[in-house]
């Protein structure tokens, strides 16, 4: 019996060194494959990083780019507003216009042959016509067809006075009324 453990003393002692050696190899066969694992991961987190980076570059090109559109259409409204004003003062005074005109046109449709005026003047909607009459007579029928016009309400004198020119009596008068509104 002593034989043969003798003999097994050996092999015994061969497994523990196989044994060590796989169990060194496994071990650095472990160590190699976490390291490659590792190397891989660096090189794709690395790739990733960097994409990233070119992502965040592109999209602080494209904010930049945006932020400059935003501040022309900024302005561009701003130019807008200012233009739509400007038309809306165009579109005023043009409607003034024509009101001067059709004031005008019926002032001078409403005017007896013996009137002259001195001044019309309109503010608002009101009307202010000065001038000369020959006699009170002209003048009030002057004052009966603006007050039956379709333009003008409300007539009345502000003031009427006897004026001598060239010899000549007659009526100097001061005279209101409303415009009516279209």
């Amino acid at each position: 019996i002593k034989m043969i453990k003798m003999n097994l003393l050996p092999i015994r002692e061969e497994r523990r060194k196989e044994r060590i050696r796989l169990d060194i190899s496994v071990s650095i066969m472990m160590l190699l494959l976490i390291v490659l694992i590792g190397v891989y991961l660096y090189i794709n987190i690395s790739k990733e990083i960097e994409s990233l980076q070119v992502q965040l570059r592109a999209k602080k090109a494209e904010d930049a780019r945006l932020t400059k559109k935003v501040g022309e259409l900024k302005l561009l409204k701003n130019k807008k507003k200012e233009l739509e004003k400007k038309v809306g003062i165009i579109n005023a005074l043009n409607k003034e216009r024509l009101s001067a005109i059709k004031i005008m046109e019926e002032v001078s449709i409403q005017v007896p042959e013996k009137i002259w005026f001195k001044t019309l003047r309109k503010k608002g909607n009101s009307l202010v016509i000065v001038g000369i009459s020959l006699d009170d007579q002209t003048l009030s029928t002057f004052i009966s067809r603006l007050n039956h016009s379709k333009k003008f309400k409300g007539v009345w004198l502000r003031q009427s006075k006897q004026v001598v020119l060239n010899q000549v009596k007659l009526k100097e008068f001061s005279l209101n009324c409303k415009v009516k509104a279209e």
